[in-house]
């Protein structure tokens, strides 16, 4: 057992590179933020940033990926405030002002499902007005909530199709047991998803091969649609298309809204 809690360990270490500092904030960039303290089910304190917008459109629940925290991801979240679209960015446990440790997947999946609970129970927020968005690794816990909720619709950022495929193509002499605790299996879940879903990937991932991003979406009930971006790596994407970024998957959502996408 001590063993096992040992590979976890290093597993952990291997997948998550949290950072406790913010390094920017959100008055950087002219945005007013609720800071919000919630306790998961295991007695765990972790935190978030809610950008409120009057007259909202809906609200985007970000979850981010592996590395840093919720403040290297106050640009994105700014342009989609500038959109009409409330925002809620949550650090997972041992990112920044958030406890605890990662020791398994269940960890992220008790995170996120709490600060589902925080904006049903406490923002009054319905499915319908939530958009899950989950960059990378995130798309993890953003498949696990919206086959579990009938949210407006699902964005996916760079997605896998399961840690352990993404551990086979760096590391492919790694045994697939260690991973046991980390399987994140994506693809087994894809299909299961009846929220409209738009999967965002760019050509030459060099983490998340294309090749995840398109299988996903293969998967993926309708309504669906692929941004499938020229030359973009894991993290540049936004670089590469500017606007486009946040403008395309806008109008997904707004076409959703407005009946211009049936399910």
């Amino acid at each position: 057992m001590k063993i096992w809690i040992l590979i976890q360990t290093m597993i952990a270490t291997l997948v998550f590179f949290p950072t406790k500092e913010y390094n920017v904030m959100p008055e950087d960039y002219g945005l007013n933020a609720e800071m919000i303290t919630l306790t998961t089910q295991d007695q765990v304190a972790i935190t978030g940033w809610y950008l409120e917008v009057a007259s909202q459109k809906g609200a985007i629940y970000f979850l981010h990926g592996n590395a840093g925290n919720i403040s290297d991801r106050l640009f994105k979240a700014a342009e989609w405030v500038k959109r009409g679209f409330s925002v809620f960015l949550l650090d997972y446990r041992s990112y920044g002002k958030s406890a605890g440790k990662i020791t398994s997947e269940n960890d992220i999946y008790e995170d996120t499902e709490t600060g589902l609970r925080w904006l049903h129970e406490v923002k009054k927020l319905s499915d319908s007005e939530i958009v899950i968005y989950g960059e990378s690794i995130g798309a993890a816990p953003a498949i696990h909530l919206a086959m579990k909720a009938s949210v407006w619709a699902l964005i996916l950022e760079a997605p896998f199709t399961s840690l352990v495929a993404v551990a086979k193509t760096h590391y492919p002499f790694v045994p697939n047991f260690v991973m046991n605790g980390f399987q994140f299996q994506n693809l087994e879940k894809i299909s299961k998803i009846k929220a409209p879903m738009l999967i965002v990937h760019g050509e030459d991932d060099e983490v998340s091969p294309f090749a995840m991003g398109e299988t996903l979406y293969k998967e993926a009930r309708e309504p669906k649609e692929f941004f499938r971006i020229a030359g973009g790596h894991h993290n540049d994407l936004s670089e590469l298309v500017g606007s486009e970024f946040y403008d395309r998957p806008s109008r997904f959502l707004m076409n959703l809204k407005d009946g211009g996408i049936k399910s």
